[in-house]
C-alpha cells in the first residue's frame, strides 16, 4: 500500500557542521498543517493552453487527463497561459502575483510563500549521479556502492579515469574508495557495453550546490572563485570521460525527475545515487556550517521547478491556468501526480515511498542532503553555456579554468564591480 510521508521541515544532518560529526539531526516530524486548498471552479470541457518543460509536463498531462481538459503546448512562454519551468521566471514572462489573487493566495499559503511571488514550487527530488546498482556491483563488489558515495574527490576523479582506461582496454585495476582498495575485473562482463564513463547530464545548475554552500552567506568573488574552480574540476572530468551516447554510459548526472520523466518509472527502481563531487578544498570554504565531509558526500534536494499563470491572459484563460495549478497544490490526484508520476517531495513535504526510488528519497532526505539552490531560467541557461563551451576542450589550461570561473560568477549575478560596492 502507497504511504505518504509527512514532516513539518527536512533537516539537514549534523553531520554537515563542522564540528559535530557524528550526531544525526532530527529527520522526521509530522506536519502541523496538512489542510487542503479549496479548489477552482473548473467547467467542462476547457482548452489549457501550457508552455512546459519535458521533465514537468507529465504533472500538466495528469490533469487533463483526469479533468477532461484539452491540452495545447507551446514552445513560446509568451503564448502559454500556463508556464511550467525548471527554473524560477525571471524576466522571461509575467506572472500572476500568488499572494494577492484571490484563487493562488490559499496554495501560496501551503507553500509557505508569505510575500509577493509570481510563481509557485513545484517540489524537491534528489540529484547527482545515477547508476545501475547491478553494474556497480558486478564492477567493484559487494559495498561498491557505498564506497563511491564516501569516496573523497581524489578517489573519485581516480576512479573515473582509471575505470574511463578500464573500459577502453580492461585488465584488472585497483582502485582506492573511501580508504579501501577495490580491484576491477579483468574483463568486462557480457551485459557491459559502455563505452564512457558519464553521458551528457539532464541537469547541470544543480551542480552548483556545494560550491554556494561554501561560499557562505556572502556571495562575492573572493568567496566563490575557490568552489567554482572546484566545479570546473568536475565538469571537466566530465568531458573527458564522456561515452559515444547516453545508452553507452555508466553514470548520469541528473534530478530524479529528470530520470522519471525521460525513462520511466519502472526502468529507474533498480538506480543508485552517488553525490556530484567538486575538487573542493579547506581553503574553499567561507563557513562553518559545512565541512567537505558533507559537501562531498551528500546528494543535493534540487528545486525541479516553478508553476506560472502568465498575467495579461484574458479571464477564461487565466481561469483555466489556476485550475491546474489548485489541482496540483489541493487534490489527492493531484498531489499524486506530483509525488508519484514526478516523483518530488511537495512543497508542503509530502512524498510518497510506495517504490524503491521513492522510498531511497525519504530516507536520504531524513539522512542528509544538501538543500539546492534556485536559479532563474537566464541564470541556469547562461551555466549551461559555460559548462558546454568546455566540450572540445583537450588542454585544460589556467586560463580556460579562469575563463570559465568568470563567466560563472557573471552567471550568477557576482561581479568584482559588486565586490567593490559591498
Amino acid at each position: 500500500m502507497q504511504k505518504m510521508i509527512r514532516w513539518a521541515a527536512l533537516a539537514l544532518p549534523a553531520l554537515l557542521l563542522a564540528g559535530c560529526a557524528a550526531n544525526p539531526l532530527e529527520a522526521l516530524r509530522p506536519a502541523e498543517n496538512t489542510a487542503t486548498v479549496e479548489t477552482a471552479a473548473t467547467p467542462q470541457p476547457q482548452t489549457l493552453n501550457v508552455y512546459a518543460t519535458e521533465a514537468l509536463l507529465p504533472a500538466v498531462q495528469a490533469y487533463a487527463t483526469a479533468q477532461q481538459v484539452t491540452l495545447n503546448t507551446t514552445d513560446d512562454p509568451a503564448a502559454a497561459d500556463l508556464v511550467v519551468l525548471d527554473h524560477t521566471l525571471g524576466d522571461l514572462v509575467e506572472g500572476v502575483d500568488v499572494t494577492s489573487d484571490t484563487l493562488l493566495a490559499a496554495a501560496a499559503s501551503r507553500a509557505g510563500i508569505t510575500e509577493s511571488a509570481s510563481s509557485l514550487p513545484l517540489g524537491r527530488s534528489l540529484y547527482g549521479y545515477w547508476a545501475n546498482q547491478a553494474m556497480v556491483t558486478s564492477l567493484l563488489g559487494e559495498g561498491g556502492v557505498t564506497a563511491l558515495q564516501n569516496a573523497s574527490w581524489e578517489e573519485w576523479s581516480d576512479f573515473v579515469e582509471t575505470l574511463q582506461a578500464w573500459l577502453e582496454e580492461p585488465s584488472a585495476a585497483t582502485v582506492t574508495l573511501n580508504g579501501s582498495d577495490y580491484t576491477l575485473p579483468e574483463t568486462k562482463p557480457d551485459s557491459l557495453n559502455a563505452t564512457g564513463v558519464f553521458s551528457t547530464p539532464m541537469d547541470r545548475t544543480a551542480g552548483y550546490t556545494a560550491a554556494l554552500l561554501a561560499a557562505g552567506t556572502e556571495l562575492t568573488e573572493e568567496t566563490l572563485t575557490g568552489p567554482l574552480n572546484g566545479v570546473y574540476s568536475a565538469v571537466t572530468l566530465e568531458w573527458d570521460n564522456l561515452a559515444d551516447s547516453d545508452e553507452t554510459a555508466l553514470f548520469r548526472r541528473a534530478k530524479l525527475t529528470d530520470l522519471l520523466s525521460a525513462y520511466g518509472a519502472e526502468a529507474c527502481q533498480s538506480l543508485v545515487l552517488i553525490p556530484f563531487k567538486c575538487n573542493l578544498t579547506e581553503e574553499d570554504l567561507s563557513t562553518e556550517e559545512y565541512n567537505l565531509t558533507g559537501l562531498l558526500n551528500y546528494p543535493v534536494l534540487a528545486d525541479v521547478g516553478t508553476v506560472t499563470v502568465r498575467a495579461g491572459t484574458d479571464e477564461t484563460a487565466q481561469k483555466a491556468a489556476k485550475s491546474a495549478v489548485l489541482w496540483l497544490y489541493s487534490s489527492g490526484d493531484g498531489e499524486a501526480a506530483l509525488t508519484e508520476t514526478l516523483g518530488v517531495i511537495t512543497p508542503w513535504n509530502t512524498a510518497s515511498d510506495a517504490t524503491t526510488l521513492g522510498a531511497m528519497q525519504v530516507e536520504q532526505a531524513s539522512t542528509g542532503i544538501l538543500p539546492g539552490s534556485s536559479f532563474t531560467q537566464a541564470q541556469a541557461d547562461a551555466l549551461i553555456a559555460n559548462e558546454v563551451a568546455l566540450q572540445d576542450s583537450e588542454k585544460h589550461t589556467t586560463a580556460e579554468r579562469n575563463a570559465f570561473t568568470e563567466a560563472a560568477l557573471q552567471a550568477l549575478g557576482v561581479t568584482e564591480a559588486d565586490d567593490e560596492t559591498e
